[in-house]
């Protein structure tokens, strides 16, 4: 829109009901956020630069598109272009499950002034970037940014039923960005909120077999019908992220998951496992397909462990063995030995039909910190079940070693460079793989000291425990730059290695 030049806010910005957002940077006039937040506003505004290309959408990279266009961008000094794109090459880490192309595309080249919710969103992704930037000059934003994204919001969800899966998204981000910076306290109060998004709009139902039993008791959150395929698969996707963080964090902070699964509550999950986005397109649902007890059917053995399923549907299905095996091992009694068996069996059958990291396009580094968070997320799932029965003496033959072993030979399939920025529940689950080798080497100096001489009676060897402890903390270190938490797990691990 053309700018007029009434103050303090032009007649244009007054029409567009966006007064607040109108600017002027020669002297006073400001209006009272500009005050405010006027070094992150003239940031802001310098988007408009920013145009999206029309390359032909790639089935097997979501993010080509906009890192090929800012890589031939002519303006690589513009700061929102840094931040924007340093978001987008770390997206996955922080739980991004909406069509990066189609986001940006609505955001920066409709035309129009973009929805608070979509603004919300982007004030988050330019927190992440901020936070992820080695300029110290960007860096300092990174407070700016936060305090704008949480100020605005409260209000996001009234104004649009359709943007709520913006604010969720926005929610997912804080979550993982609260979580990565050891605030989980605030981190949980973000997950909390996505998760109610996703509840209150149904997520946990698409393509459901039941009928819903609901009255209006989420009308301000329901979603219109999705206008295709692409929409309806963001939903999907956006569901299962939002499970996944629940599962996950649910058991790092020792409380119950928010989603129960319960028919007779109405939050039996039926929702169909996630595919990558680019299926939803080539390979759309018919018509008439329809799903129900999604996650009850998995953990019963009567659906397949993996096949063909994306990545996002490994992750899970992983989630829920984890988390399942938490759970039965924190009320492990002998009388509950066949259910122990029973998940034990499916943990591992699982565990090996995952396809091999090697097996991974290698030039994609977020596919390969996705599988190597998958895969450690099986191997800790056997690590949480056995944990009670092994308790402290760690052996060569105890399954909790072998798991250990297991994850830090999956860290060995890869190239620990990539590693700069991880999902932070990497640094829960790397803390625990961890914690067994710190016991495996206790069990083995007590061992020696008792008189046992060899590996043949079950005493862990110290020099490949002393490998794979610094295996670990290499890996740990790449993250900790950019994550408090990995930093913390690092002092954690190095504690008892020195004592």
């Amino acid at each position: 829109m053309r700018c007029d030049g009434q103050r303090p806010a032009c007649n244009q910005c007054q029409k567009a009901d966006r007064a607040e957002d109108c600017e002027y940077m020669d002297g006073p006039g400001l209006t009272q956020n500009q005050m405010l937040e006027n070094e992150v506003i003239e940031l802001e505004r310098r988007i408009q630069s920013i145009s999206s290309q029309s390359a032909p959408l790639t089935l097997h990279d979501p993010y080509a598109i906009w890192n090929a266009s800012q890589r031939s961008a002519q303006n690589t000094s513009d700061p929102m272009r840094a931040l924007v794109q340093q978001f987008v090459q770390n997206a996955t880490e922080f739980g991004f499950f909406l069509h990066i192309h189609r986001f940006l595309d609505k955001v920066f080249s409709s035309g129009a002034a973009p929805s608070n919710s979509l603004r919300i969103l982007l004030n988050v992704m330019y927190l992440v970037g901020a936070k992820l930037s080695t300029n110290p000059q960007i860096q300092a934003q990174e407070q700016a940014y936060l305090t704008r994204a949480l100020q605005h919001l409260p209000a996001a969800l009234p104004e649009d039923p359709r943007g709520a899966i913006y604010v969720m998204q926005a929610e997912v981000i804080l979550a993982n960005y609260f979580f990565s910076s050891n605030r989980q306290l605030e981190g949980v109060y973000h997950m909390n909120a996505a998760v109610s998004i996703a509840m209150a709009s149904k997520l946990h139902m698409v393509r459901s077999a039941r009928r819903s039993r609901s009255t209006a008791d989420a009308a301000s959150y329901r979603l219109p019908p999705p206008v295709d395929t692409l929409e309806e698969g963001e939903r999907i996707n956006g569901f299962w992220t939002v499970f996944i963080l629940d599962r996950c964090w649910a058991v790092a902070t020792g409380s119950a998951p928010a989603f129960t699964d319960d028919e007779a509550n109405g939050t039996q999950i039926d929702t169909p496992w996630p595919m990558d986005l680019a299926a939803y397109q080539t390979h759309p649902f018919p018509s008439d397909f329809r799903t129900t007890k999604t996650v009850q059917s998995f953990i019963s053995g009567v659906e397949g462990d993996v096949g063909h399923q994306s990545i996002l549907a490994m992750h899970a299905k992983a989630a829920i063995l984890y988390e399942g095996a938490t759970r039965l091992a924190s009320r492990y009694n002998p009388s509950s030995q066949a259910a122990f068996l029973s998940l034990d069996n499916r943990i591992e059958r699982f565990r090996q039909a995952l396809p091999r990291l090697e097996r991974l396009d290698q030039s994609r580094a977020d596919t390969l910190r996705t599988g190597l968070l998958v895969h450690t997320l099986s191997h800790c799932a056997s690590i949480q079940l056995h944990t009670p029965l092994v308790q402290d003496r760690v052996t060569a033959n105890s399954r909790t070693y072998q798991a250990a072993h297991a994850a830090v030979k999956a860290l060995r399939s890869i190239d620990v460079g990539i590693l700069g920025c991880v999902n932070p529940f990497l640094g829960i689950l790397w803390g625990s793989v961890g914690k067994v080798i710190v016991q495996a080497v206790t069990t083995a100096r007590r061992m020696r000291a008792a008189g046992a001489a060899s590996a043949s009676q079950g005493m862990p060897d110290e020099r490949i425990l002393q490998t794979e402890s610094d295996m670990l903390c290499r890996a740990m270190g790449q993250s900790a730059p950019f994550s408090p938490l990995m930093s913390a797990q690092i002092r954690i691990f190095r504690s008892p290695r020195a004592t």
